[in-house]
């Protein structure tokens, strides 16, 4: 856990300060030699609650990257006497546990080693650390449509990007320019704004807000009273105010003549659409206003 680790350092090189971690790169007071290099430094071990202080050779490394990666590699493959020594520290996920499975497989002899690493992680919120993927804080159902005009070099992802198990699926540029449909809208606890996209029903992942231009939402539309005639004409009419070919529910030239009650108007991209019902009031379906017109065409 990093938590524990970062415990380990500050308490072990005293914030990375200590003679040995200055002088050998040593964070974490591992004993012994690193590819045959060594420094013997005196230490303080204990005997019970008994302390005395002795002179021992520690690892030195080339750099603090090395030390930590050494570190890493002890608690995975314990030492050449006993593999497994550290194995109830790997994959714990409780700090508390982690830290005392470090003092009973014998890291250090402080008989405190474990609640001075606990204290420490405590007092420092050390525990922000050992969560290192992003989240999603709310998710909620989109009816929303968009395309991607400048995808520089964004990524259509299997969840928003940083959450845990998202994977790349493909570049943003495989999707420009065409019509995507949005299912869902997530925000995650680092501020990411992200959508699910869909494209003619096949669901294509998450793409974040900068990657997507939304043209409609439901709000793009308003209420909006007044009856029209149908001119004859070859539009569609469709289930949104959006020339999605799997949402069509009809033609204009089906009502043809008559005039018809609209209750709702769209803005999108710059034109007008019409909500419209047919005579026995029941909704028909959306289609631009250039299908409509204030005169009968039949006159």
């Amino acid at each position: 856990m990093s938590s524990v680790s970062l415990a380990q350092a500050i308490v072990e090189s005293n914030w990375g300060n200590s003679g040995l971690a200055a002088q050998a790169n040593n964070l974490f007071g591992i004993k012994g030699s690193y590819n045959g290099s060594s420094i013997t430094m005196s230490t303080k071990e204990y005997d019970g609650d008994k302390e005395y202080r002795i002179d021992a050779a520690f690892r030195s490394y080339p750099d603090r990257e090395a030390s930590m990666e050494d570190h890493t590699l002890l608690f995975i493959n314990g030492t050449s006497a006993n593999p497994s020594l550290y194995q109830a520290v790997v994959g714990e996920t409780d700090y508390k546990k982690a830290a005392l499975a470090i003092q009973e497989a014998g890291y250090a002899t402080d008989p405190n080693y474990a609640a001075v690493l606990i204290q420490t992680i405590e007092m420092y919120g050390l525990t922000a650390y050992d969560d290192v993927y992003d989240h999603i804080a709310k998710e909620e159902n989109l009816l929303a449509y968009g395309t991607i005009e400048e995808p520089k070099d964004y990524a259509v992802w299997t969840a928003p990007s940083g959450v845990e198990n998202a994977q790349k699926l493909a570049s943003a540029a495989s999707l420009k320019d065409k019509l995507l449909r949005v299912g869902k809208k997530a925000t995650t606890k680092n501020g990411g704004i992200w959508y699910e996209v869909y494209e003619n029903d096949k669901r294509l992942g998450w793409v974040s807000q900068k990657t997507i231009s939304i043209f409609y939402t439901t709000k793009n539309e308003i209420e909006f009273k007044l009856k029209k005639y149908i001119i004859e004409s070859d539009q569609k009419i469709y289930r949104y105010p959006v020339e999605d070919e799997k949402r069509v529910t009809g033609s204009m030239q089906d009502f043809s003549g008559q005039k018809l009650e609209i209750d709702r108007r769209a803005d999108v991209k710059n034109e007008y659409w019409y909500r419209f019902k047919d005579k026995d009031g029941n909704i028909v379906g959306w289609s631009k206003a250039t299908g409509f017109s204030d005169n009968n065409p039949n006159d």
